[in-house]
């Protein structure tokens, strides 16, 4: 990507200078460039909840982003006062995704109501 932005810097310059210093800019850019810093997505407190559903073969595969979100639409919809098969319904899909990957015998919505209680216990 950043040849053909070279490329074009090229091609619309009137004179060799435009040329070495759109290659300069591009080239300084891409070697002073650092990887951001980003901190842990996961708490101890998101990692305990990740672990729970790890050993319980529900959590292979899924992104830790994916797992918070979710974590914390099931603490929502629970608080709320959602009925159950609402809040299996949402958790369906993830849980028998996760079931899948590692391998694990659960039906689709056992892993559901099975991911519900671990999220009601270890993260909500």
């Amino acid at each position: 990507m950043l040849g053909g932005f070279v490329a074009a810097a090229a091609s619309c310059a009137d004179s060799p200078d435009h040329v070495e210093h759109a290659h300069a800019a591009a080239t300084t850019s891409t070697t002073t460039a650092r990887p951001e810093q980003k901190a842990p997505l996961l708490d101890a407190h998101a990692l305990r909840f990740k672990n729970a559903l790890a050993d319980s073969g529900l959590a292979a595969g899924v992104p830790d982003e994916t797992l918070l979100a979710v974590g914390r639409g099931v603490c929502s919809r629970l608080a709320s006062g959602a009925p159950e098969d609402e809040v299996i319904g949402m958790v369906r899909p993830i849980a028998a995704y996760a079931a899948t990957v590692s391998e694990t015998t659960m039906p689709g919505d056992d892993a559901a109501r099975h991911y519900i209680m671990i999220t009601r216990e270890k993260f909500c």
